[in-house]
């Protein structure tokens, strides 16, 4: 799909601007129980959507076909729901720990789907 580098792009952006906010919380409140949603969302979020994002400008034959842009789906969808699933873990792991955390290992499997479709995108098309 072409310009799947930019959305990875506009995505990290977003993604970035919601970590620092809850950062920015977390430093106000002093309630420092989301610093796992907060370094997920920078890390998975901005961090290598980012990446992804420059690789595909980098390499434009891994943009052909519809597998970066099922690529960009799993880990956008995977990295919302997890972090989302642990945010309500954080706000009371004992009552939400059950029912969140499949949820968030679910999602996370998908993040990790979408590495490995990515994986297999750069080592069959990034030729130099």
């Amino acid at each position: 799909m072409q310009n799947i580098d930019r959305l990875f792009v506009l995505t990290a952006i977003l993604f970035i601007l919601i970590g620092m906010m809850i950062g920015l919380y977390m430093g106000g409140s002093q309630d420092h129980r989301f610093i796992p949603v907060h370094a997920h969302l920078n890390l998975l979020g901005f961090t290598l959507m980012m990446l992804f994002g420059i690789c595909y400008r980098v390499w434009p034959k891994m943009q052909e076909g519809s597998m970066a842009l099922i690529h960009y789906f799993l880990h956008t969808v995977g990295t919302i729901v997890s972090m989302t699933a642990v945010y309500m873990i954080q706000l009371d792991a004992a009552a939400n720990g059950p029912t969140y955390g499949p949820i968030a290992d679910g999602a996370s499997a998908l993040t990790v789907a979408g590495v490995l479709l990515f994986a297999y995108l750069f080592f069959s098309r990034a030729k130099s």
